[in-house]
């Protein structure tokens, strides 16, 4: 989240306490749909909601239990009854990370011709995701990239003892994974057999308000005498300025711990590359195409680079080098 949006946030549940009576108390934000505010909501439980206005659209949910709940509700608060839709958290110990879903869930609806369909769209997206790890855990490739964030987060921790955990950003869905002072970050992890990149959407190499971007590949190698993903976490417990923010990005990465099933994959870090994205760099992004975006109906793009044409364009450096340079 932006430090807006936490501190957003922070004051709405700050001001916020279970209603005696009525069922919800709740709190306007600033982003509006329809004419009406989002808000977020407590019941008489303490459960957390947003409730996101849903106008005209005829829109239906899955209304079966889940970690996070979604509802069809019509409500009234300062004006006539409105539908909204109610996206809910009745966990406390996953709050932190409904705060993240909510501020993925504004960012969605922000704009949106259909704000209900996209709010329940973004919560469908985050209900599979929870779903899927649940029951697979981590794949291979995603462990791969998680020690290659992981690398990297740690040695902007070393370079910047304030670096804010806030800033990774990798585990949001969000463009780039690191939000550094001086530049932004895309991280790559690169298994032994990698012979390219896949790349998520225009926006992850393309740059944003005049700001430099680094693509940085790591090869990640497994290594008998490496580290777990566990190794890197708990060092990293020791040293981050939030180790709730840390908590909360690792569970939206799909990581926690689990005594019953001990993680005996190994790494270490056996190359690092980095290339500064810009006119010369294979990609596409939103000039590449004439209308600025993709056609109507497609919602999503991914796509591979070839690693060669990228390796010619890099330099080497050490996670050290890139980190000082990320944090002056």
């Amino acid at each position: 989240m932006t430090d807006l949006e936490a501190s957003m946030l922070d004051r709405a549940w700050a001001v916020l306490t279970p209603p005696r009576v009525q069922e919800f108390s709740s709190f306007p934000l600033e982003v509006v749909c329809g004419g009406e505010p989002c808000r977020v909501a407590l019941d008489g439980t303490g459960a957390r909601h947003l409730l996101v206005p849903a106008g005209e659209e005829a829109v239906a949910v899955d209304p079966r239990p889940a970690v996070l709940g979604l509802a069809i509700r019509k409500l009234r608060f300062e004006g006539p009854p409105v539908v909204y839709v109610d996206v809910s958290c009745t966990e406390a110990d996953l709050f932190a990370e409904f705060d993240e879903i909510v501020t993925d869930v504004l960012e969605a609806v922000s704009g949106a011709q259909r704000p209900a369909s996209a709010a329940i769209g973004a919560v469908t997206r985050w209900r599979r995701l929870f779903r899927s790890r649940l029951v697979r855990g981590l794949s291979y490739q995603a462990k791969v990239g998680l020690f290659a964030e992981l690398s990297v987060l740690s040695a902007l921790v070393a370079a910047d003892a304030g670096f804010p955990v806030q800033a990774w950003r990798g585990p949001l869905n969000e463009p780039h994974d690191f939000e550094a002072p001086a530049c932004c970050l895309e991280v790559k992890g690169l298994s032994a057999g990698s012979d390219g990149v896949v790349i998520h959407g225009l926006e992850q190499l393309n740059t944003h308000d005049g700001r430099r971007l680094e693509l940085v590949m790591l090869r990640v190698v497994e290594d008998p005498e490496g580290r777990r993903l566990g190794d890197l976490v708990a060092d990293l417990r020791d040293v981050v300025s939030s180790r709730v923010d840390l908590r909360s990005r690792l569970s939206a990465a799909g990581w926690s711990e689990q005594p019953d099933r001990p993680d005996v994959d190994t790494f270490s870090i056996e190359e690092v590359f980095r290339l500064e994205v810009g006119a010369g760099t294979p990609r596409l992004v939103p000039s590449s195409l004439v209308t600025g975006s993709l056609p109507y109906g497609v919602g999503d793009l991914d796509y591979r680079i070839d690693l060669a044409p990228l390796l010619s364009l890099t330099v080497g450096a050490s996670l050290a080098e890139i980190a000082e340079e990320a944090v002056r």
